[in-house]
């Protein structure tokens, strides 16, 4: 009967400290049972899928994801690039340099480090994983400046080809260009003539020339024959350090088949005039016109002189 007193003060006592306990938990949060894993608290909401590498910051702007872009000076773009592996960034530029705090200097010669220049092309490969930024200009030359952020991700090597909107970069006038300038003058003038356009009609670029599309500010050749139409607006504008070279199509809108006379697109700055595959063309047919034209060149103004015998011939 003793002990099982005892046994009875035992149990009062053990359940006044479960009431105890009970009071206290009543002014506790009720929290799920999965909270609770091997003693250690995690927090019962799904994890928040990852974020792209270098994107956290980028989330109100908007990421260009074309391989073409019209560049403007001023103006940033931001485009996606392979983190860890090589992409190729095409430049409106003959000889590119560039300015970047967030890049290595560029490799010397058989090397490449973070970037790497060759030709008009600019390879860019980093293992940051915050956005790297960069100006681009053309060597010798502070007048135009593109201006690019990129971004690394986790996807394949990135091609991208940039140009000048409105040919603004033709439109600053005379811009230096070592490598085609050094191509034109290897050779006599009229020599470089003949090989601009054989380079041309081969498909080819000259050496250090540069491919522009044809921009509203560009003035078009002023050909004009009865029989031909000539269409620049469509065509291409080849830029090199003394010569331009414009290419169009000539079509014959006649009835008759007619040669194409390269006096009819002769104007003040025009140094030579070419067509090809054909020079005869029967009613309908079309052939490429190239017109080659002086850069850094201004319109002689012309004044008059007052005629001694008066009047007018």
């Amino acid at each position: 009967m003793l002990l099982s007193n005892k046994f009875f003060k035992i149990i009062a006592v053990f359940g006044s400290l479960l009431v105890g306990q009970l009071s206290l938990a009543e002014d506790l949060p009720v929290v799920p049972v999965d909270v609770l894993k091997k003693g250690k608290v995690r927090s019962s909401k799904p994890a928040e899928p990852a974020k792209p590498v270098g994107e956290s910051k980028f989330k109100a702007v908007q990421v260009n994801q074309n391989t073409s872009l019209m560049m403007e000076p001023g103006i940033n773009q931001i485009i996606p690039i392979a983190i860890g592996h090589p992409n190729r960034i095409i430049t409106p530029f003959s000889e590119p340099e560039i300015t970047s705090t967030s890049l290595g200097a560029p490799g010397k010669k058989g090397e490449c480090g973070e970037i790497c220049i060759k030709d008009n092309v600019i390879y860019v490969a980093t293992n940051k994983k915050l956005p790297v930024t960069m100006f681009v200009t053309e060597k010798g030359s502070q007048h135009q400046a593109i201006s690019l952020t990129m971004i690394p991700r986790k996807i394949p090597p990135r091609e991208v080809s940039l140009e000048m909107k409105s040919g603004q970069y033709r439109s600053s006038g005379f811009v230096k260009n070592v490598k085609a300038k050094s191509w034109e003058e290897s050779n006599d003038y009229m020599v470089t003539l003949r090989n601009v356009l054989r380079e041309l009609a081969k498909n080819n670029i000259p050496r250090g020339y540069t491919m522009n599309p044809i921009t509203p500010d560009l003035v078009l050749p002023a050909c004009s024959h009865k029989r031909f139409k000539f269409d620049f607006s469509n065509g291409q504008y080849v830029r090199g350090h003394h010569l331009g070279i414009f290419v169009g199509v000539v079509s014959n809108v006649s009835e008759m088949t007619t040669e194409v006379k390269e006096a009819a697109c002769g104007q003040w700055d025009v140094a030579a005039v070419a067509v090809w595959p054909r020079v005869m063309l029967r009613p309908g047919e079309k052939t490429e016109v190239f017109v080659v034209v002086k850069n850094g060149l201004t319109k002689p103004v012309m004044r008059s002189r007052p005629s001694l015998i008066g009047g007018v011939l």
